[in-house]
């Protein structure tokens, strides 16, 4: 069976009077002569509209392993540039068989209107049939082709006539709506006479028509006079307006047809460069004063029907979770009648755009893109790991891509102000133009703000890893400090011992040695021997502490548990622990049960176990019953406080500034002063806290720890 082809469309918009029909008219042809379509929808470029400059991204998306030939219209692209910078722009596509629409490009086969010879007869028929002498025209883009060619018709049909030009009766457009309605509003207030008015395009001379139907300002028109206002291109809304407008018509279906069976019958990887012209049309109607009668052209009269009526994308597409996104976008696509959407961001992350990189050929997107979403006739899709990963200009994968049928995707790209992050591509099954660009706009901001929550708990998620390693150095750093004095100890003991052995070693055989001497040397080692004794133990109370905490410090997971598990371990804390279980250790608790903290809560509970059992430990000689120990969770706006209270000994002025940095102990030989440093270290690493004491000699202590509610 033949392969299917399938041909690229750069347009610079779906939604528009002339682009609407170009558009529709390939779609259908394509689908007459049996090939797939897919589409670069990339506004006009340097048109002074930031968002319209941002969609030029998406023409850099042309790959040729994917598309069998490029159809450009040209004549919209390039309304607001040069020729040369036209050129350049089509550098990129070098190598692809390319059909123009509009201008003419070397390499190509150019689908060119008479422009010229148009307008001529626009101009010849208001000046011979109507009698029009004093003719207003507004022009096109500066520079732009098209614009230029009309303007050129204009003033050699008024040399023709010999009708003076005279310079007051020309206005400057752009082939924008609102400009012919600000031109028309120039020319009422102006109050000038005139007998005609010739528009460079029907854009701009529909807007000159819905500011006629405007009364605000009219006092100074004269409402019996009808003015006689024209167009050029035969535009979707032309033969619908009122009045209906006289313009010119391009053989537009010709046109498009040809554009389409050229490049399905070409069998080569280049167009030979030819230049085709087609004849313009005058199309005589209302607007010039000439008799009228609609037609039922189905194209013009179909093509504007919304098929799904008062439904609002913007109101049914508003979270800023990606699942939440993706579960509320699949309805809206069947309520939209779309058949198929894939939504993809790129794999580097997002990049930021300028519309200079449209003329640059050396700017690529980004290589690879991932498919975070797909909806697939009618029903969202799996996605694995066969088909996530793509080259962004494969637009979708192969997976995707229907073999027995034909396809018409619309590849749209998904963009912030200037920060591009994917693209979305839909399968487009019927004459909507509307819906897409609504559904890609809601998208876009969904999407940015989904990936800012994204980026903000990966932002989070860094601060928590910095902090946790920073307290683990502080925590290393303090054990280090302090284990420097066994340690150096235990070196002083060794060379003691070494002495001691060498003095021994010495005596064997020395007859003035006396057996006293033998058991003094012996007993000196045996002190020395107790004291390397007590170091190792001291060591190994450390090391077996840290093991027990710093392990837990150092485990990634994050878990969430609620004030209600915290006070039923803590319960379970008091019954199961002796020494706890004799104190008088009560929990006052003011916070919602529900309240949910992020964070391990065993971690949590070691801390809470090393100040409560400090706390105890306060008393020093009392009995455990008289050891008063009071425990408080409260909530505070975002914060959950948590207090450890005793009535103690409390903390000397002395050591308060080395609390939370070293192993500072107030118990002698029974006490490490490791809990406290752990604890600090596991609050500000583990749970992205803080833990403070406030203490008073003689009247006791509290310790305070707030964590940030989950």
């Amino acid at each position: 069976m033949k392969k299917r082809k399938t041909l690229g469309l750069l347009i610079n918009d779906l939604d528009g009077s002339y682009q609407t029909i170009l558009w529709l008219l390939l779609k259908r042809t394509a689908e007459e002569l049996d090939c797939n379509l897919m589409v670069f929808e990339g506004r006009s470029l340097r048109r002074d509209i930031y968002a319209d400059k941002q969609h030029h991204i998406i023409y850099n998306f042309i790959d040729k392993e994917r598309i069998d030939g490029l159809i450009i219209i040209s004549g919209a692209l390039a309304n607001y540039i040069t020729q040369d910078e036209f050129m350049k722009f089509c550098k990129k596509y070098a190598g692809i068989p390319i059909i123009s629409i509009g201008i003419v490009i070397p390499n190509a086969i150019s689908l060119i209107f008479d422009n010229k010879e148009g307008m001529k007869s626009l101009v010849r028929h208001l000046t011979d049939d109507h009698g029009y002498k004093k003719i207003i025209f507004a022009t096109g883009p500066d520079g732009n082709i098209d614009s230029v060619e009309r303007f050129e018709a204009y003033k050699e049909i008024l040399e023709e006539k010999n009708i003076g030009f005279d310079e007051k009766l020309i206005f400057h457009g752009d082939f924008v709506t609102n400009t012919g309605f600000k031109i028309m509003e120039e020319i009422i207030l102006s109050n000038m006479e005139y007998d005609a008015i010739v528009f460079a395009n029907d854009d701009m001379a529909l807007g000159a028509l819905k500011r006629l139907k405007n009364i605000e300002g009219m006092e100074k028109c004269d409402l019996n006079k009808k003015p006689v206002i024209c167009g050029f291109d035969d535009s979707l809304y032309a033969g619908k307006s009122s009045p209906a407008l006289t313009t010119v018509r391009q053989p537009l279906k010709e046109m498009c047809y040809k554009a389409v069976e050229l490049l399905i019958n070409n069998t080569s990887n280049e167009c030979k460069e030819e230049v085709i012209i087609f004849p313009s049309v005058l199309v005589k109607r209302e607007s010039c004063g000439c008799s009228y009668s609609k037609d039922g052209n189905d194209l013009n009269a179909n093509n504007s029907i919304k098929y799904k009526q008062n439904f609002r994308i913007h109101e049914n597409i508003q979270t800023y979770l990606i699942d939440e996104l993706f579960s509320k976008l699949t309805p809206v696509l069947k309520q939209c009648y779309v058949k198929s959407c894939f939504v993809l961001k790129y794999v580097e992350g997002p990049i930021f755009y300028d519309e200079e990189m449209a003329f640059d050929e050396s700017f690529k997107v980004p290589h690879r893109s991932e498919l975070i979403y797909a909806y697939c006739n009618g029903k969202r899709s799996d996605i694995n790991d066969n088909n996530r990963i793509i080259k962004t200009t494969e637009i979708v994968p192969d997976s995707f891509i229907p073999r027995d049928r034909r396809f018409v995707y619309l590849v749209k790209p998904l963009f912030f102000r200037n920060e591009h992050f994917g693209f979305v591509c839909f399968e487009v099954t019927d004459d909507d133009v509307i819906t897409f660009e609504l559904l890609r706009g809601q998208i876009s901001n969904a999407l940015k703000g989904a990936l800012m929550l994204l980026e903000r708990e990966r932002i989070e998620e860094s601060l928590r890893e910095t902090e946790r390693l920073a307290s683990l150095g502080q925590l290393i750093g303090g054990i280090s400090h302090n284990l420097m004095s066994p340690i150096m100890s235990i070196a002083g003991v060794s060379a003691a011992l070494e002495d001691l052995i060498n003095e021994y070693r010495g005596s064997i055989g020395d007859t003035s040695v006396t057996n006293e001497d033998h058991y003094e040397i012996c007993d000196d080692m045996t002190e020395w021997v107790k004291k390397l004794i007590e170091y190792n133990a001291y060591m190994s109370q450390v090391i077996s502490t840290v093991k027990a905490q710093a392990v837990q410090l150092n485990a990634h997971s994050i878990n969430d548990f609620t004030i209600d598990e915290l006070v039923n371990r803590i319960k379970f804390l008091k019954n199961s622990d002796i020494t706890i279980k004799k104190s008088n250790l009560e929990l006052f608790v003011d916070a919602d049960k529900s309240t949910t903290i992020a964070g391990d809560i065993s971690n949590m509970i070691q801390v809470l176990d090393n100040l409560i059992k400090n706390a105890i430990q306060s008393y020093e000689s009392k009995e455990l019953n008289e050891c008063r120990v009071e425990l408080y969770i409260r909530k505070n706006e975002n914060m959950i406080i948590i207090m450890v209270k005793d009535y103690g000994e409390g903390i000397s002025e002395d050591i308060k500034s080395r609390i939370f940095k070293f192993m500072v102990t107030t118990k002698g030989k029974n006490g490490t002063g490791l809990s406290l440093l752990l604890s600090y270290s596991t609050i500000i690493g583990k749970f992205g806290g803080e833990i403070w004491f406030e203490s008073k000699e003689k009247q006791g202590t509290v310790f305070c720890i707030a964590v940030p509610i989950s």
